[in-house]
């Protein structure tokens, strides 16, 4: 793997100089879902309305490739665990919650930019994945309070989404090769 380290921070900050629309665990799960269904235009999807001219949008797309390539040598190497951009766990539990349902939208979007998948992905447990990523995806973060079973509850969200984003990448590499 190369020396990138992918940083939330440092992600937002290229994000928000560029203008971008998306946060860093929206954007890193859209990303992911490109990678997943072996779309590779990410740059027309995320950056197309953007003034590649301006500097802090070359920033930004540098960061972002950096983020595309880690990501796919993550998923290729089968990476365990992946890493999901999202906030530090000192963030407030409903910004980490938020993030969450963010990434796993993103991810819906990015997958569903790859075109239609072949009917034996859907119908396997990648298929119920990506259910249940649509789920994650439409969960009410005002439920999650300041407690302990909050957090746990939150770590094993993040836990779902990188093995299930790993059976998802392999099922698809699978159903490629038929």
């Amino acid at each position: 793997m190369n020396d990138y380290t992918p940083e939330y921070q440092t992600l937002w900050d290229r994000i928000g100089g560029a203008g971008l629309a998306w946060s860093p665990a929206e954007t890193h799960g859209i990303l992911t879902g490109m990678l997943c269904a072996r779309a590779d235009n990410w740059r027309d999807i995320l950056c197309d309305q953007l003034d590649r001219e301006n500097p802090d949008v070359q920033d930004c797309e540098e960061e972002l490739d950096k983020l595309w390539l880690h990501t796919a040598t993550e998923l290729r190497d089968g990476q365990m665990p992946l890493t999901l951009m999202l906030p530090g766990e000192a963030a407030p539990i409903k910004e980490r919650a938020l993030a969450l349902r963010d990434w796993a939208q993103g991810f819906l979007y990015g997958f569903g930019l790859g075109g239609e998948q072949r009917q034996e992905l859907m119908s396997s447990d990648a298929g119920e994945a990506l259910r249940d990523f649509s789920e994650i995806s439409r969960m009410d973060v005002e439920e999650f309070g300041d407690h302990e079973e909050a957090e746990e509850a939150l770590m094993q969200l993040e836990e779902y989404l990188w093995v299930a984003t790993s059976l998802i990448w392999h099922e698809a590499a699978r159903n490629d090769k038929k």
